[in-house]
């Protein structure tokens, strides 16, 4: 995780989207689960899946869109926890 991000509140990504280049504002979110709450980046314009894949991985947090919910290859929410 970034801390930049987590400190910030929000991360500026480029995305591509539409076969373009575009730069989008992701909010940081807190989501409740079984293993408590963590945290994730959210945005409410559609992505592509890929692309979506790709920040997750990329920013190493989860990631939701109007298009789906990803979090980053071998991780679940208990792996993002929040600090309290």
């Amino acid at each position: 995780m970034d801390k930049k991000i987590l400190k910030s509140g929000f991360a500026e990504l480029q995305v591509k989207a539409s076969g373009m280049l575009q730069k989008h504002k992701f909010t940081l979110k807190k989501e409740s689960s079984a293993f408590g709450e963590y945290y994730l980046l959210e945005i409410e314009v559609p992505i592509g899946i890929s692309e979506l894949m790709r920040i997750a991985n990329e920013v190493d947090l989860p990631v939701r869109a109007p298009t789906g919910f990803f979090f980053p290859k071998g991780k679940s929410p208990k792996d993002f926890p929040v600090k309290k």
